[in-house]
């Protein structure tokens, strides 16, 4: 299966539909998606039963980001790019 090129129909612009993905949709009885992925992470996130996001400053880089739980206070908080980097670095010390 070759890659698709697909039109969003939320945003009209084009995304690729990518043999991987053609293959995770069939294999769960999917019909192909009809939104681009921003599009789609968009309406999850606006559904009802979506998981509340909170602001927060990096205690590391100081960089404003959201996170799905509730910092405690005291414990360090990290943006997504610090958080990535530090468990990367930890997996290969």
């Amino acid at each position: 299966m070759p890659d698709l090129e697909m039109s969003c129909m939320q945003c009209k612009d084009v995304f690729l539909y990518t043999e991987k993905e053609q293959g995770i949709f069939y294999q769960r009885n999917m019909m192909p998606p009809q939104r681009c992925p921003k599009c789609r992470s968009k309406k999850a996130a606006a559904s009802a039963n979506a998981p509340a996001r909170f602001d927060i400053v990096c205690d590391h880089c100081g960089k404003h980001d959201h996170v799905p739980f509730q910092p405690k206070v005291g414990r360090s908080v990290l943006c997504k790019d610090c958080h990535q980097a530090n468990k990367s670095r930890v997996r290969f010390a």
